[in-house]
């Protein structure tokens, strides 16, 4: 499951973390700026899986794919993925909602899942967690940019809400990471704790309006951070 997990980091690093407003908008309005928002794609997964590209990730009596092939067909298939939902959502004006979003997500798991699973050699450890810092790594995306995204998509359906602006999205990103890293104090019981004294600083900023954010994104942050957290600790340890 090495492979797995690297390419699961590589993907949300490229989709999330590395995504700008700016990669986003681009990607939507050029052909160039989708091929250069796909292209991140390989460069993280190469980065992360290089001492496995030069081995046979699929191999059976009907094809022997090494690891920089299936890198190719992935992202081939991101590339078309990403350019039809750009396409329907201009040409069909299709709405770019929650649905849509999880849809687009779905198939790009999809696909790295449908790699991985038969990669031998030294990348077919055995053991769901056999590393545990790509794993942290998706968590970490997870409760940073990729629950921004996801808590966007919500809102807007909901409540046709906009995109939150710069100071709101990261002191939101800080506000739901450190009340996961709570979770990965030693004691359980310290964890809870400082789980506990965060939780009651974060909705004192929020009763005196540091900065605003609706009850809905505050909650989803909470619970978000909190089960990622304690998924954390669950690999940590």
């Amino acid at each position: 499951m090495e492979i797995f997990w690297r390419l699961l980091f590589g993907h949300l690093l490229a989709d999330f973390t590395f995504q700008s407003n700016f990669i986003n908008r681009w990607k939507r309005t050029s052909s160039l700026g989708l091929l250069v928002h796909c292209l991140m794609h390989p460069t993280f997964y190469i980065a992360l899986c290089w001492p496995y590209l030069g081995e046979y990730w699929v191999e059976n009596i009907f094809l022997r794919l090494n690891g920089w092939t299936c890198i190719l067909i992935v992202f081939l298939v991101h590339w078309l993925e990403d350019w039809w939902r750009v396409y329907t959502i201009f040409k069909y004006h299709m709405p770019d909602n929650t649905i849509f979003f999880l849809w687009d997500q779905i198939i790009h798991y999809s696909v790295i899942f449908a790699i991985v699973p038969m990669a031998v050699g030294s990348a077919a450890s055995a053991g769901l967690f056999p590393e545990k810092w790509p794993v942290l790594g998706c968590l970490f995306i997870v409760v940073t940019h990729a629950c921004t995204v996801l808590v966007y998509f919500l809102e807007k359906d909901i409540h046709g809400a906009q995109y939150p602006g710069f100071d709101e999205k990261h002191l939101a990103m800080a506000e739901r990471l450190v009340l996961a890293l709570c979770f990965l104090f030693p004691s359980m019981a310290g964890a809870a704790a400082l789980a506990a004294v965060w939780l009651g600083v974060m909705f004192f900023l929020r009763r005196n309006r540091f900065f605003d954010l609706t009850a809905f994104t505050f909650y989803m942050g909470v619970v978000i951070s909190a089960l990622s957290g304690l998924a954390a600790r669950a690999v940590y340890y």
